[in-house]
This record gives C-alpha cells, structure tokens and sequence, in this order.
C-alpha cells in the first residue's frame, strides 16, 4: 500500500486501543510488552530515523504476532516522531492484500514503515530466518493443520519457549537491520 491513504491509517486502532481487543494470549502479550526485545543502544540507533508511521498487522492467535508485536508498541511509545497503528489482518483483508508474502500468502506479523506523508520505506512479514527454519523443522514436512492435537500442543509449547529463549530478539534483530539498511545507518 503505497502511498498509505489517510482515510486507511485513520482505520487502525493505538497499540492501548488494540489491547483491549485481544481475547487470546494476553499473558504473553503483557510479558513481551514488559520486556520488549530491544536493548537501549537499539532504541538510540532507531531514534536517529526521521519520523515514521508503523502500520502493523496481526492476529492475537498468531504466536509471530504476540512474541513480536509488544516490542514495536514500545518503540513507538519510546519514540515521540513515531506512530503506531494496528491492523487486524482477519478485520482488515484490504490492507493485508499490499503486503503478501510471496505474492499469495497473508503471513504476519506485518511491519510497514511509512514517512509521515504516506510513502512507504520498507516493511517486513513473518518470522525471522532462524525461527522460520525451526518451525519447519517443527513440523518435519506436515502442515500445521497435519499435527493431532497432542502434537499442536506440542508444537505450540516449543515454538513458543524458543521465542522466549531466542527469536523475540531474532525478530527485532531482522527488522532492525532492514530498516537501518534502508535508512543507511551503520
């Protein structure tokens, strides 16, 4: 979606007004929120960007979204030239139709990064490289919807202690390099 019409970033709901919307994984939403991802000197390097609007796509189901959606609300709240708004992506099939990955799937979390007038900079859909490889070694060449659900339970337990232990910050990390690629800081 480029550029970023008015009338479509009016839709999108402060990270405060999101929250109180989501109906799952709210424990996990609040942990992520209390210790986002990032360290001081990464809050430093993004503050040095111009001002941005970050539009956000999820799902509160989506374990992408909650290990990595809370960090980039604090950003946003620690950065007063930024601005947040999420997207429910099920809410909102118009605004995740710009941002498909590989052409064909609505893969989230999406992060778009906007200037103040609209233009697009660059985005970013998904999951880190690291986590996108151990889900797939997760599920051993089965879909998701394969797993029993003994096994999805499973599934889910180990996806999320990864996050935990590893990709919350492999997330950030992937994110933060493609934006300071675009902005060219070093």
């Amino acid at each position: 979606m480029n550029p970023l019409p008015p009338v479509v970033w009016s839709k999108g709901l402060a990270y405060s007004d999101y929250r109180e919307t989501i109906s799952r994984n709210n424990d996990t939403f609040d942990e992520v929120y209390a210790k986002p991802a990032y360290e001081p000197q990464d809050l430093k390097t993004l503050g040095e960007l111009p001002p941005l609007r970050v539009m956000a796509i999820g799902e509160d189901w989506c374990p992408d979204v909650y290990h990595t959606l809370p960090t980039w609300a604090r950003i946003a709240e620690e950065l007063p030239q930024w601005e947040l708004r999420v997207f429910a992506r099920d809410t909102h099939p118009e605004v995740m139709e710009s941002f498909l990955w590989n052409d064909r799937a609505r893969r989230m979390p999406v992060f778009a990064f906007y200037s103040p007038k609209g233009s697009l900079q660059v985005w970013w859909s998904g999951r880190s490289a690291a986590a996108q490889q151990f889900y797939e070694n997760l599920l051993a060449g089965r879909s998701f919807g394969d797993l029993s659900k003994a096994e999805a339970a499973e599934f889910v337990q180990s996806f999320d202690e990864a996050y935990r232990s590893r990709f919350r910050r492999d997330n950030f990390e992937e994110i933060l390099a493609l934006v300071k690629a675009f902005f060219h800081l070093g």
